[in-house]
């Protein structure tokens, strides 16, 4: 038997514990997750998800690329949404919005109603039954005067309940206490226990614990009534018609998916909801600690440490599952609260898991006409919110204590490797990036999402560090929330980049080099000498790098040096910073006034070289360029391309290189130090190359553009301008691999031999406004390279769009005898019949008309009929050019004979009719009837 420690000699109330955003995160996963998953129950009613309309465009869904199928809709998009809008309708997008309204109303409903079910009579009997001296409510009313509460909650006893327990259930606004009789039964042999008891429930109620806990309850109890055990039982109704379907092969890796999503969700929003609960209650009995509540007074039995390894392993595994704490870890909690400031794996994870699933759950069920950029960008902006609500949060506390305490601070790379770690799997759950497979066809893609949990997390601690130890202000919550704001702003420009490119790259790829280098000769010409290499590496890169140059990825590079710099303008103290005061104790706040800020004129003094190592970079480019100059006509094609691929890749690489100098240097804020670096050199560079382009011509072996020596701002403008977003991102890209790399070594080389002197010994010296001059000068010229490049935001063309399709190409694979078959037939059905009959039956209507005026005495034609059916009849053939090709090449060639000589015939019959010549209608007459004989041999092919 044990007894509990003393009270915490810390104050936990530093900074915000983030579960509430925590339990919100769980509360939106679960609506959007609701409308989604219903919408495809729904939507197989309706006809929709399915393969009749890929078939007729001649895709096989056994083909097993993402990229193959796709293929497929991009060469005939049009007449493949066209397809599908006639034949496999979704259900109407107003439909799965029910569902949420229904859960909730639901939810709502049963939140309100469960109260009364609880404390029903019978089941509980009212305090007052049982306390006829008052001597129990005068107690609970002390109990409630400590905690701070206006009056005692309703308070309740259940009689059979032996346990020494309580609970309180409600809402905050008319919390319900309901006492144990076991509690009851020893209050009066032991006052401590049943004191701690009380209060650790009336902390709960002061915390606000009761509502949000019982909505997330209640919300989950109904999701799985309404949503989770409909969309189960449906999905096992048809999973024998599917093994039996010839597309089983293509669609085991989706199937499975969709079986393992309400599994994950389960595991996910279970976890999650424990790993919470578990948090609060140890808050509540801190907060009843704090009150005077001697937690002594509870005994209780420790388990024995569990020994090796896998014991170990199994009670951390079966600690998960609990939604109430060990007691030992209660007892630890309250004697050192450190654990609730530590940045933990699970919460981590299961955050970055649940962002796809909301991110690509929410756009299922918006409506077509929302369900553009606007609606991509709202949908990352509420994801990026919750996650910086939830991993942010965290990283601040574990920043903050370990500063205060003396202890070493977190680095942020472990929680963003699992955050990251999460978001992966999350993506690998839903059926975004890979459909028909087990993995995207780029699977190398998903780093992209560990590097992004990685880099938040990174440059979050970094940043929280900076300003924690730099914040004299009264509170933290200022300097807290710019942090929080600066890295919601970040990760929403991620998860909108992420949505909008990365996915359907990770998806379906790109275009291969052949038709990158395609589209290139196309857009810019013919390169004037022989440079394949070249072409082939800008072909390489291309698609990836028109799409970083977006606004908001720009405004996120922004943000990523300019909040760090912003720290340099802040005022010097030589005492503990006042928000620090009264949290903990000397040796924490004599640590916090050990650390200082990166000396501002030695992080200068290396980008100053590295812009100057730029301009030469640039000059020794441009004289390369020179060496093949040529002819003044051609300069503007192939050759002015190559001349900026290189000035970017200079200026890169020297910014990389000064990142690398500035973190060898700096031991701590070293990727904030490489950024702020990184990005200083790229502004000067880009500087220089305006100089030196709006110079071009003056200096012989520079000549690059121009031929004769004259001042050329305009132009100089245009070709900075072009580049100034590539340049920037990949300035902190390179800064963010730099501060890796170097940290890495530095990490190898440390335990060999000593540190190098840091980049910041001591307080920064110089002059408070000087400071202030330097940082005003750069934000100013951050904020207007980032205006100035998104006005212009560069692009790969007007036509870049369309020539990646033509250049994507449809593979001719070769398919089975059955898919063929089913192609063909699936091709009739969608469309095919349908044209067949309309013209058909124009064809008979004008047969009938033209034997009707033979056999007429004057025998004249009636243009008034002969010349709607001749429109018709020419609309029709130029319907089936929007049509699917036929999934047969010779009746292809029927098909587009049909198509050639109905259009031509029934353009020339209305012209006949419209001049009076016989001539020409007779010849029109002989197309209309070539057309359908064309039209019969196609159908000769068809399959019976």
């Amino acid at each position: 038997m044990q007894t509990m420690a003393p009270a915490p000699r810390i104050d936990e109330r530093a900074i915000g514990a983030g579960t509430t955003v925590r339990f919100i995160l769980l509360l939106t996963l679960l609506l959007v997750s609701s409308g989604s998953m219903m919408q495809i129950v729904a939507s197989r009613f309706y006809g929709g998800f399915g393969y009749g309309c890929l078939l007729a465009a001649g895709g096989d869904p056994n083909q097993g690329t993402n990229r193959a199928v796709s293929a497929r809709i991009i060469a005939h998009y049009d007449a493949y949404r066209a397809c599908v809008d006639r034949y496999e309708p979704t259900a109407p997008w107003w439909l799965p919005l029910l569902w949420p309204v229904l859960l909730v109303a639901v939810s709502v409903a049963l939140f309100w109603c469960l109260p009364l079910w609880k404390a029903r009579r019978g089941r509980v009997i009212p305090l007052e039954a049982i306390d006829h001296d008052g001597e129990i409510r005068r107690r609970l009313e002390d109990f409630a005067a400590a905690a701070g509460l206006a009056r005692v909650p309703r308070t309740v006893v259940d009689p059979t309940a032996v346990t020494t327990d309580a609970l309180v259930f409600g809402s905050n606004r008319r919390p319900i206490v309901c006492l144990h009789g076991g509690l009851l039964a020893r209050m009066t042999t032991n006052p401590n226990g049943f004191r701690a008891t009380a209060m650790h429930e009336f902390a709960h109620i002061r915390n606000g614990d009761v509502t949000i806990t019982y909505a997330t309850i209640v919300v989950w109890r109904v999701f799985i009534a309404l949503v989770l055990l409909p969309y189960v039982t449906w999905y096992l109704t048809t999973i024998p018609a599917s093994v039996r379907s010839p597309f089983w092969p293509g669609e085991t890796a989706f199937a499975t998916r969709g079986m393992l999503l309400p599994v994950f969700m389960i595991l996910l929003v279970y976890l999650a909801r424990s790993d919470v609960l578990r948090s609060r209650e140890i808050y509540a009995d801190l907060a009843a600690t704090r009150w005077g509540a001697d937690l002594r007074g509870l005994t209780f039995t420790v388990s024995a440490p569990a020994r090796g390894r896998l014991q170990q392993a199994l009670g951390s595994f079966f600690e998960l599952w609990r939604t109430h704490p060990r007691w030992a870890l209660r007892r630890d909690a309250v004697t050192d609260p450190a654990a609730l400031f530590g940045v933990q794996a699970l919460p981590m994870f299961l955050t970055g898991a649940a962002a796809p699933l909301i991110d690509t759950q929410a756009a299922d069920y918006l409506p077509p006409v929302a369900n553009g950029t606007w609606m991509v960008q709202v949908t990352a902006l509420v994801v990026a919110g919750l996650v910086t609500g939830v991993a942010g949060i965290a990283l601040w506390r574990a920043v903050a204590h370990a500063v205060l305490t003396g202890r070493r601070p977190p680095s942020g790379v472990r929680a963003g490797l699992w955050l990251g770690a999460g978001g992966a799997v999350g993506e690998l759950v839903l059926n975004r990036i890979a459909v028909q497979r087990w993995l995207p066809d780029h699977p190398v893609v998903l780093a992209l999402v560990l590097f992004a949990g990685v880099a938040f997390a990174w440059w979050t601690a970094q940043c929280a560090q900076l300003w924690v130890r730099a914040w004299p202000g009264r509170t933290i919550r200022p300097a807290m929330l710019l942090g929080l704001a600066a890295a919601w702003l970040v990760l929403f420009s991620w998860f909108a980049w992420w949505q909008s490119n990365g996915a359907p790259l990770a998806s379906t790829g790109s275009v291969d080099l052949a038709g990158m280098r395609w589209i290139l000769q196309d857009i810019y010409g013919p390169s004037p000498g022989d440079h394949p290499a070249m072409q082939s590496a800008i072909g390489a890169v291309w698609p990836l790098l028109t799409s970083l140059d977006q606004p908001l990825v720009l405004s996120a590079v922004m943000i990523l040096w300019v909040v760090p710099l912003l720290a340099w303008a802040l005022r010097p103290t030589t005492s503990p910073p006042r928000w620090a005061l009264g949290f903990l104790g000397e040796a924490g706040r004599r640590e916090a006034l050990d650390q200082a800020l990166p000396l501002q004129r030695r992080v200068l003094l290396v980008a100053l070289l590295g812009v100057l190592t730029c301009w030469a970079t640039v000059a020794v480019v441009m004289a390369y360029m020179h060496t093949w100059q040529p002819p003044p006509g051609d300069r503007g094609g192939f050759y002015g391309l190559v001349y900026q691929a290189w000035v970017l890749v200079a200026l890169v690489a020297v910014a990389a290189a000064a990142a690398v100098a500035a973190s060898i240097l700096a031991s701590r804020y070293r990727l904030l130090v490489a950024l702020i670096t990184a990005e200083v050199v790229a502004l000067g560079g880009l500087v220089g190359r305006f100089v030196l382009a709006g110079a071009d011509g003056c200096f012989q072996p520079l000549n690059t553009m121009a031929t004769r020596c004259h001042w050329l701002p305009n132009a100089a403008w245009i070709l900075v301008q072009a580049i100034t977003g590539y340049v920037l991102v990949l300035a902190a890209v390179a800064a963010f691999m730099a501060a890796a790399t170097v940290s890495a070594a530095q990490k190898v080389r440390s335990k060999t031999q000593s540190t190098a002197p840091e980049l910041y010994p001591g307080q920064p010296h110089g002059g408070l406004a000087m400071r202030r001059a330097c940082t005003a000068v750069l934000c100013a010229a951050a904020v207007a390279a980032t205006v100035a490049t998104a006005e212009q935001q560069s692009s790969s063309g007007p036509d870049f769009n369309s020539k990646v399709q033509q250049a994507i190409g449809v593979d001719n694979v070769a398919v089975s005898t059955e898919i063929r078959h089913l192609q063909v037939k699936a091709w009739w059905a969608h469309g095919g019949w349908d044209l067949h009959k309309r013209y058909k039956t124009d064809a008979a209507r004008l047969s009938t008309s033209l034997k009707d005026a033979a056999q007429a005495m004057h025998g004249d034609i009636d243009p008034s009929i002969i010349g709607p059916l001749c429109a018709h009849m020419g609309q029709t053939a130029r319907d089936a050019g929007r049509y699917f090709q036929v999934p047969d090449h010779e009746a292809q060639v029927f098909w587009q004979t049909f198509i050639t000589q109905a259009d031509n015939g029934g353009r020339n019959c209305q012209k006949s009719l419209d001049k009076e010549n016989a001539d020409l209608f007779i010849a029109s007459m002989t197309e209309l009837i070539k057309a359908g004989s064309a039209l019969e041999s196609v159908i000769a092919r068809l399959p019976r």
